[in-house]
């Protein structure tokens, strides 16, 4: 009897056909390259294209920024819960917390079906960064921010954030950020939130289960410890010493691949540039030359590639964010993605259902206990 080839993590094997993006040698989003859009679009235009299959008009575009305003503030009852939770809870379990909580409240909601997944996006894309915003100040003593959808989405986000505005390159750079962040394949958050789709299970149950895998250390969540890394590596005195010792250690450099195999991610190139304006308008050069040192002595020594998070943490930390929400702030931009998946998946639905192969005991014979007197 042939026997399927045993694939560890499912490496290698096609799992499913995609319109939405493409990773070769490039990134392209709907056939769009991501360089141009993360220099060029909104966010709100991004997310626009990933769920609709195409970018917005100014009409379309006005009517989806509209009903991101009109949806409204984080319902009452949600608030309370949030309230409820201990502040040393990390925010990725209260964000599970509150997207599970938050399907209850779904006024797309009749009947207890929901009718449209779009709407379903638009409400939790207006809803999340207030969870956020709502959770980060309550933890911090410090007063929640209202809404306002009246700036870009990344300059409202930051607002909720922030309590401040944002000039124009800290926008366009976090605006950017969100963009190279919305969709990357079939990345494990990706996956299971097709998998949970696949069974007919609703958005929200879906989108649970993404957010649950995007928490996970091996997924998005390093990129404070890269940024912990590299603070190392400037306390040293001497960076190209330190990451010299660590290589001869045997250490892995945090925020690099693991294998020269791999090709460069192509989101690193416009990450890196926004890095350097910022590190050159914020007087944060010596970190970025120390960032430019590690990865020169990487390519030369080890010949692999810095990981997508390398530039993220950066970048983040130069705007001024808390390591603690960058992945909150990675979850936000990434929930378009997981959705446009979603919707994918339903429109053409195949149950995912692999093998596993049985490694355990052969067959043994099952021998009573000896009764009790």
């Amino acid at each position: 009897m042939e026997r399927h080839p045993y694939r560890p993590g499912l490496s290698g094997i096609v799992a499913s056909e995609t319109e939405i993006s493409q990773i070769q040698g490039s990134l392209t989003y709907r056939g769009y390259p991501i360089e141009e859009l993360a220099r060029e679009a909104l966010f709100i235009e991004v997310a626009y294209l990933l769920l609709h299959g195409e970018l917005p008009s100014h009409e379309q575009l006005a009517d989806f920024q509209t009903l991101l305003i009109e949806t409204g503030q984080l319902p009452q009852p949600v608030i309370a819960v949030i309230d409820s939770i201990p502040p040393h809870i990390e925010m990725m379990e209260v964000i599970r917390t509150g997207v599970s909580l938050l399907a209850h409240f779904d006024p797309q909601m009749e009947y207890g079906m929901f009718m449209s997944e779009f709407a379903n996006a638009q409400y939790l894309l207006a809803m999340l960064p207030q969870l956020i915003s709502y959770r980060y100040h309550q933890v911090n003593g410090s007063h929640g921010v209202r809404p306002n959808f009246h700036h870009s989405y990344a300059g409202s986000f930051w607002h909720m954030l922030k309590g401040d505005e944002p000039s124009q390159l800290e926008e366009e750079a976090f605006n950017a950020a969100l963009i190279t962040y919305a969709d990357y394949g079939l990345a494990p958050s990706t996956f299971a939130a097709r998998v949970v789709a696949s069974t007919g299970s609703p958005l929200y149950s879906a989108v649970c289960s993404a957010v649950g895998s995007i928490n996970g250390q091996l997924h998005c969540s390093s990129g404070i410890g890269v940024l912990d890394a590299l603070q190392e590596a400037l306390y040293s005195g001497n960076v190209e010493d330190w990451v010299c010792q660590e290589i001869t250690k045997g250490k892995r450099v945090l925020g690099f691949e693991s294998s020269h195999h791999k090709p460069q991610d192509p989101r690193s190139a416009v990450l890196k540039e926004y890095c350097s304006q910022l590190a050159d308008a914020l007087g944060l050069t010596e970190m970025e030359a120390a960032a430019d040192t590690i990865e020169e002595i990487m390519a030369k020594v080890q010949k692999v590639h810095p990981r997508v998070e390398w530039h993220t943490s950066r970048l983040l930390h130069y705007l001024g964010f808390e390591p603690e929400l960058f992945t909150p702030i990675f979850t936000v931009s990434r929930l378009v993605g997981w959705v446009a998946h979603i919707i994918e998946q339903s429109e053409n639905n195949h149950l995912y259902q692999p093998s596993s192969r049985y490694v355990g005991m052969d067959t043994r014979k099952y021998k009573p206990l000896p009764l009790r007197s």
